[in-house]
Formats: C-alpha cells, sequence, structure tokens
C-alpha cells in the first residue's frame, strides 16, 4: 500500500515533478542532445523571464528620476528668487522727479474700489486705484494683491493709499500704517518652489525605496512584514504635505527646513501607528475560522475564487466558482454559464484554515487577507481552494457531500497538526492568481 507522505505539500510536489519525467528518447547521444536543448531553451526562458522583470522596474525608477530632477529644478530657483527679494528690499528711495530700477518710487493714490474674482477654488483680489495728479483714463490702475490682509480689506472707495513701485511694477500698497504686497512683490516669490520641491522630494525618495523593496524584499515578504510598506508610504507623504506647508508658513527659508525636517519623526510614527492598526486589523480578521459551517447554497451564486493543485479544473484565469447549480465548478465567466469546469466527486474536504504568510502572493492581493483556505484531497492530490471568507460557508456546503460526516470533513474550524501545516502554496500553478483571466 502506498504511504501517503506526512506533509501536504510533500504529495503535490512529487506529483508535480513525476507527472512529466524528463527522458532522454532515441539513444544516449541523441537523447543527450535533446536534453541539452531542453535546457538550453529552459535557460533561454529564465533570461528572457529576467529581462522582463527588469523593463517592468525601470517606469517607476524613471518617475522616481523625473521626480527628483524636478525637485532639484525648483530648489535651483531659490536661491534667484532671494536674491531678489534682498535687492527689493535694500533698495534706496528714488530722488524726486525720477524713477530707476535701482530705487524705488512711492506716489499717491486714490481708491476707486475693490474686486473679488473667483479663480476655481481660490479668489483674486484686485484695487483698483487712480494716482492722484494724473490723467485718470490713462492712469487708472488695477492691482493683484496678495491675499487680503491688511490693507486690501480695510480700504474703501475714497481712500488714500501709496504705491510703491520697483522696475516698473507696484510692488507694496500702504495705507495709513498697514502696507500689503502686490501679486508682483518677490518678497514671498521664493515659497512656492520651496514648498513644491519639499513636496516633491519626499515623494521620489519613497518610489525608489518601494522600487527597491518590490525587487529586493517582495519575493520574500509575508503579510507580516508589510508593516514596511505603510509605515513608508505615510512617512513620505505626512512629510511631502509639510514640506508645503512650511514654504507658506515659515519667515525664511531655514525655517521652513526646520519645520519640515521635524516633521520626520511624528510622520514616522504616524506610519508606524498606521502599520500596527492595518496589522492588527489583518491579524484579527485571519486569527480564526471557527465560525465557518457549512451554508448549502439555496441558489446559483458564482463568487470569487482560486483553484491550487495538480488537477485538471485548476487552470489558468479561471478565477470564480459556481454553487448552487449542480457540482461545484471552477470558470472565467463573473456570471458562470460558460467555460465551466466541474469539481469531481472525489474531492474530500479536509480542513478550512485562514490564509498563511506562505500562501500564493496573489491570495492576499486579491482578497485582501480577509480569505479562507479549504483544503481537499482528490484522490492522491492535495487541492487548495481560496474564497473571500464571507463566501466561504457557501462554498464548503457545496463542497461538501451528505457523507460528509465521515472523519476527513469534520473538524472545519480546527487546526490542523503541525506536521500538516505545508500546503502546495509553492507550485508554480498560475491558477492562484484570482486576478487573471486567461482562456481556458
Amino acid at each position: 500500500m502506498q504511504r501517503h507522505p506526512e506533509h501536504p505539500g510533500e504529495g503535490c510536489r512529487r506529483t508535480m515533478s513525476t507527472r512529466r519525467p524528463l527522458r532522454a528518447r532515441g539513444g544516449g547521444a541523441k537523447g543527450a542532445a535533446g536534453m541539452g536543448n531542453r535546457i538550453s531553451q529552459e535557460s533561454g526562458e529564465s533570461r528572457e523571464s529576467g529581462a522582463r522583470r527588469g523593463w517592468r522596474f525601470l517606469l517607476p525608477v524613471g518617475v522616481g528620476l523625473v521626480l527628483l530632477l524636478l525637485s532639484a529644478g525648483l530648489f535651483a530657483t531659490v536661491p534667484g528668487e532671494l536674491a531678489e527679494r534682498n535687492a527689493y528690499a535694500a533698495a534706496p528711495p528714488c530722488p524726486t522727479g525720477s524713477r530707476s530700477d535701482a530705487c524705488t518710487t512711492t506716489v499717491p493714490a486714490t481708491v476707486n474700489g475693490t474686486e473679488d474674482e473667483p479663480s476655481g477654488k481660490t479668489v483674486h483680489h484686485w484695487l483698483l486705484v487712480t494716482e492722484r495728479g494724473t490723467d485718470t483714463d490713462r492712469l487708472a490702475r488695477r492691482v493683484r494683491m496678495d491675499g487680503s490682509e491688511p490693507v486690501y480689506d480695510s480700504v474703501r472707495a475714497g481712500d488714500e493709499v501709496k504705491l510703491t513701485y520697483w522696475r516698473g511694477e507696484i510692488r507694496t500698497v500702504r495705507f495709513r500704517a498697514a502696507a500689503q504686497e502686490t501679486w508682483e512683490s518677490p518678497e514671498g516669490n521664493w515659497r512656492f518652489p520651496l514648498g513644491a520641491g519639499l513636496f516633491l522630494l519626499p515623494f521620489a525618495l519613497m518610489v525608489w525605496w518601494l522600487v527597491w523593496w518590490h525587487r529586493c524584499r517582495y519575493t520574500s515578504t509575508t503579510h507580516n512584514r508589510l508593516w514596511q510598506l505603510t509605515v513608508a508610504v505615510v512617512t513620505g507623504t505626512v512629510v511631502s504635505c509639510v514640506g508645503i506647508l512650511g514654504s507658506m508658513v515659515g519667515r525664511d527659508v531655514p525655517n521652513a527646513l526646520l519645520i519640515t525636517a521635524a516633521a520626520v519623526l511624528p510622520a514616522a510614527g504616524l506610519g508606524a501607528l498606521c502599520a500596527w492598526c492595518q496589522q492588527r486589523r489583518t491579524n484579527r480578521a485571519a486569527a480564526t475560522v471557527s465560525s465557518i459551517v457549512p451554508v448549502p447554497p439555496k441558489d446559483k451564486r458564482c463568487m470569487r475564487a482560486a483553484v491550487l493543485g495538480d488537477v485538471p479544473y485548476s487552470v489558468d484565469g479561471f478565477d470564480h466558482l459556481v454553487v448552487g447549480d449542480g457540482r461545484p465548478a471552477t470558470t472565467p465567466d463573473p456570471d458562470g454559464r460558460v467555460a465551466r469546469r466541474t469539481l469531481p466527486e472525489t474531492l474530500v474536504v479536509q480542513h478550512v484554515r485562514a490564509l498563511r504568510p506562505d500562501d500564493p502572493q496573489f491570495w492576499k492581493q486579491a482578497f485582501k487577507y480577509d480569505a479562507a483556505v479549504i483544503e481537499c484531497r482528490d484522490g492522491e492530490h492535495t487541492v487548495l481552494i481560496a474564497v473571500a471568507r464571507r463566501d466561504a460557508p457557501l462554498a464548503l456546503g457545496a463542497l461538501v457531500t451528505p457523507s460528509s460526516s465521515s472523519p476527513t470533513t469534520t473538524g472545519f474550524g480546527q487546526h490542523k497538526r503541525p506536521d500538516e501545516h505545508h500546503t502546495c502554496a509553492d507550485e508554480h500553478h498560475t491558477s492562484a492568481n484570482a486576478g487573471r483571466t486567461d482562456g481556458a
């Protein structure tokens, strides 16, 4: 009598390895040549697959590089804006009756009114003035103000203000003891490029870090290590937002940089808290399957599912399970009407469990870690059926036959012995990809 392996995955792997034996047909030299050709072909396919994976990473790397270059370009404009601001602040008043780009000229004007112009989610504030002692029709000015305080909200039609010119543009409007910069003033021109640069830089670093993590850690990562992604994404996003906010409220460039740097540790703490909450929710969802009991379906249902095993009904792209319409069947059709492959009567349910770290990564992505795995046996083959936790009772009820009182089908909510822990998750059946819809 053939002895069943203690490890459920061993039988599956042995079947896989002996299903299509590699034979040297046609004699020694000819068979060796055929085997060599086959090995060369497999090596070529492996190199081609590696090349495709390499090209797949070029796009995010390029995006990160573009973001980094944009950030560097914005930072490069900040010194020029600061130099212009300092030149305006240091410019002396021009001699009476003269104007020059090297000095400032202040002239009196009368307020004709104010005008608020909606523009998307913002409002442009325009001050309508006429310089005193000049041709009214010729020198009526429409000056866009930088904000609404303190001058714009205070003046009324007929009030007297003073306009300060520098390099041919009105840069400041004064009313009594208050002064307000116009949109053309160089006073705050450094804020936008600095804020935009501080906003883009963390995102560029975050994209590169995610590419490195996905390339070097993804293949060996379990759901217990996904906190690294959460911490990185939350930290980068918060620091980016604080960076642009700091440039808007900071007194100067060092103050804005200090505000951004001070946000790194709190942002990392917030990311760690979010990762902890996410991990706790995931662990709680996957902690128990004791509440899953068979519920026979009363009508036809087509649910998202993935079947993994060395069996004919484990097919690429067949990512749905039809129940309540005869025997359960796998199909790529979300409506469950065509291309159905029936699960045979020989398929016997053995156990129901939660997702484990060694299960296919596609299952975790497709079901968001909230899934149940129904372990079955079909003759000598181990078959795994992954379904969403909410659909597990119906799937289990459709799979369990009236003779389910046998010892092999009892204890659905109990965990298996440690020596039965391993599954066929290491097999490369692409039917585990619940997101693909290849043809049968």
